[in-house]
């Protein structure tokens, strides 16, 4: 089948001038102006976009989609995060009216947003909503989650708390457990949840897919291994059936977290590794987890935190055995791609790479840091030096630019950097990391070019020499997505031979006043030449 797009407006990132394109077979086989369009394909199927904005189909380079679809059947607890009574009212609401749940499980609140009181929530708030069986609700970021008094029964949490390597299970002041649990304690709870099983899995990820294509996102790097109990052997399988039965309207690329020695021998040993699968299904980067967030203060700073000075957040791997799972993986021909939020765990990345390089020097590897948040300029030069990629998050300063400062005084004046890697020369991509976010990429793309909250009142840009332009801001969330994936030479374009993925908006973001391009419409998303 042959289709004319014309009448459009349409990003080539290039200096080509175009108005027009023909997507033939789900590729681009033209683009240019509609006369030359019209000799060349005389009987095309023509769509009039009626002078609408086109540019290449969204990349979310960094997100949870699994998670995100497990979510979407959960309790949201996002839209009630106003206050503390508010969330354990919506909670109460739920547990009463799904008797048939096992488990109750809630997700999105933030304490920051509480207007009744700033604090976490406790095992004993959760226990005056739900008692009868075990509730878990996490926090915005992943980072922290709370649990009522069943959860940690069944956990063999009791009445003392017990060191937890890269994590921490948080006491009273008389040193009772009060269900608060940071990073790798959480899952002594979350992994007593049931796996789900295969078709469960398919229509949680079915579910997600759903929801990132009414942004405009028509690729993902999205990180679901351990999302469930369920093996990484079953996430695959059930992405290879929704493949099979023709359901994919998101081209994934999984990053995949394999987060101690033996699961990521067990992965290598099956044949896996970076690039294996297709333009729809692939295997991305080994994809670990360093520190926590800076919203609650679990990012491994390399000092203490202004307004918390008796803690510099949590290192969830000793450097040692950072050190051992990156150079498994480099050696093995894997791509790398560490969260790492706080400068020290930035050091810790830095050091692991520069290890692996120095005993197994690979050219083209493209090894990443995740969020890089609060990277120093001097760890930004490593980067550069070690050919790295930062996968961003633009969206994130909606929340964080009302934290950043009192969590690190003059440590953020060179926080969340975007630009000045750029000028570096250190290749970014954009991302949501949804569901901590929407993945909403327009709203990504503003905070990027406008460096403020869009949700939040905020008074002057958050360090406005990191502002990116437009142009670049849609290369981020484009261009610079596939390559992070190592598919530059496929997708990320409007041009001749590129996969035809695109989105079309109903406004020029070109011509609209930056404060409002979140407001943008999404009017059409296309994977492959189909609307999705």
């Amino acid at each position: 089948m042959i289709t004319c797009y014309e009448n459009a407006r349409v990003f080539t990132a290039d200096e080509h001038t175009a108005n027009c394109f023909v997507v033939r077979d789900g590729v681009f086989a033209f683009v240019g102006m509609a006369r030359d369009a019209h000799r060349a394909y005389p009987d095309a199927e023509r769509v009039d976009l009626h002078g609408q904005f086109v540019c290449p189909g969204f990349n979310d380079s960094h997100m949870h989609l699994l998670n995100l679809g497990c979510m979407l059947t959960q309790v949201q607890l996002g839209p009630a995060t106003d206050s503390l009574a508010h969330v354990l009212s919506v909670l109460s609401e739920y547990a009463q009216t799904h008797p048939q749940e096992a488990w109750i499980l809630g997700h999105c609140w933030n304490q920051d947003d509480f207007t009744d009181e700033k604090r976490y929530p406790t095992r004993d708030d959760l226990d005056c909503v739900c008692s009868d069986r075990p509730c878990v609700i996490s926090r915005v970021c992943g980072h922290v989650a709370v649990a009522n008094s069943c959860a940690l029964r069944l956990a063999g949490i009791d009445e003392q708390a017990h060191p937890v390597d890269g994590g921490r299970i948080v006491t009273d002041e008389f040193g009772r457990p009060n269900g608060v649990l940071e990073e790798n304690a959480i899952t002594l709870v979350t992994r007593l949840i049931p796996a789900p099983d295969r078709q469960q899995l398919k229509e949680s990820l079915l579910l997600a897919m759903a929801h990132v294509s009414r942004f405009g996102v028509t690729s993902v790097q999205t990180d679901d291994f351990v999302t469930t109990k369920a093996p990484f052997e079953e996430v695959i399988a059930a992405y290879l059936e929704i493949k099979a039965e023709g359901r994919m309207t998101v081209r994934v690329t999984q990053q995949c977290q394999l987060p101690d020695m033996d699961t990521l021998r067990r992965f290598l040993s099956l044949g896996y590794r970076t690039g294996w699968g297709d333009e729809w299904f692939r295997l991305g980067p080994l994809k670990l987890i360093a520190d926590g967030s800076l919203g609650t203060r679990t990012a491994l700073m390399n000092a203490p935190y202004d307004d918390a000075p008796d803690t510099c957040g949590i290192a969830v791997y000793t450097q040692e055995a950072l050190d051992e799972l990156v150079l498994t993986a480099h050696q093995a021909g894997m791509q790398i791609a560490v969260h790492a939020i706080g400068d020290g765990a930035a050091d810790r990345v830095l050091n692991a790479v520069e290890r692996a390089q120095a005993l197994c020097p690979r050219s083209d590897a493209r090894h990443g840091i995740v969020h890089a948040q609060i990277l120093t300029q001097a760890q930004a030069a490593r980067m550069q030096r070690l050919n790295m990629h930062a996968y961003i998050q633009p969206i994130f300063l909606d929340y964080d630019t009302t934290i950043v400062y009192p969590r690190l005084g003059h440590r953020a004046d060179e926080a969340y950097p975007a630009a000045s890697l750029l000028r570096r020369g250190v290749t970014i991509s954009g991302g949501s990391d949804s569901p901590v976010e929407e993945p909403d990429v327009l709203t990504g793309i503003q905070c990027a070019v406008t460096r403020e909250s869009v949700t939040r009142p905020s008074g002057a840009p958050y360090l406005p020499h990191e502002a990116l332009s437009l142009y670049d801001a849609l290369l981020c969330f484009t261009a610079f997505g596939a390559y992070a994936s190592f598919e530059e030479t496929i997708k990320g374009r409007i041009a001749p031979g590129m996969l035809a993925d695109f989105t079309v908006l109903a406004i020029d973001p070109f011509e609209t006043d930056p404060s409002v391009i979140h407001k943008t419409p999404v009017r059409l998303t296309v994977v492959g030449g189909k609307a999705v």
